[in-house]
């Protein structure tokens, strides 16, 4: 349960020179170069080394896969290298790992499409990945993109796919929610379906989202302008509220209050 919040691992049970060896591929996503990825991942390791040992099992293998696509050039250096000003007599303190890296920009989306991925959810998303920062080039290719699913969505994991695609496309590019709909219901009826209510879904929860913001920036303001810095200290509290109702009563608290012990009596 705490790994979850943090990475997803595959672990395998594999032979390696006639012996039985499990090992955990684990799989960290990346938009941005990371100024230097091996504190993240060896936190991870760490994470995934302290779990066998609670469950008294042998400390297994990890291979670290970094998917990245975005679009300054990924510098692959070994962790060592960023100790600027030591030489080799400290280097032996340091640990060394490697990682594997996948970098989408290296891959046309030919080759994506034709060569290197042949499973149909991986070529998609690996392509809406790639294009995710060109936003017009990945409008105009998403008809090609979602036909490479056309069969694949009229399957039960299809269709969870294909949901998990809309909610990435909603939440990080600005293409109109009816083009993706329109353009879904012309390659799969069930799948049009599905996006259909997917969006009403998201399109709600954005309105809430925002309203659930909007209250929360008219109590600040209120309690600033009328308790100035100690009315400011409520905020921690509020900001942990994500009731629409409950932010509004204690918004109209704000404005009638005769004291911060009133409101304090809301949260």
């Amino acid at each position: 349960e705490e790994l979850k919040e943090h990475f997803s691992d595959i672990v395998y049970t594999c032979f390696s020179k006639n012996k039985e060896l499990t090992i955990a591929i684990l799989f960290e996503h990346k938009s941005y170069p990371e100024t230097c990825p091996y504190l993240q991942l060896l936190r991870y390791l760490l994470k995934i080394w302290e779990t066998n040992m609670k469950q008294a099992e042998r400390l297994m293998p990890v291979i670290p896969v970094i998917l990245y696509h975005g679009k300054e050039v990924w510098k692959v250096r070994r962790f060592s290298g960023y100790f600027e000003g030591i030489d080799e007599t400290f280097c032996r303190f340091i640990p060394e790992f490697e990682y594997l890296l996948t970098d989408l920009s290296k891959y046309s989306d030919e080759e994506i499409k034709a060569k290197v991925f042949n499973k149909a959810s991986l070529e998609i998303a690996l392509l809406i990945m790639r294009n995710i920062f060109n936003e017009r080039e990945l409008e105009r290719n998403l008809k090609d993109f979602f036909e490479i699913g056309r069969q694949y969505f009229e399957e039960e994991e299809g269709l969870k796919f294909l949901e998990s695609v809309i909610r990435y496309l909603y939440s990080s590019t600005e293409i109109e929610v009816d083009k993706v709909v329109n353009t879904i219901k012309e390659i799969s009826g069930r799948g049009g379906e599905l996006v259909m209510t997917t969006a009403m879904k998201l399109i709600e929860k954005g309105k809430i989202e925002g309203k659930i913001e909007g209250l929360k920036e008219a109590i600040e303001l209120g309690l600033e302008l009328k308790y100035g810095v100690e009315g400011l200290k409520l905020l921690e509290r509020i900001n942990k509220i994500s009731l629409v109702e409950k932010l509004e009563t204690i918004k109209e608290a704000v404005k009638i209050a005769k004291s911060m012990e009133e409101i304090e009596r809301l949260l």
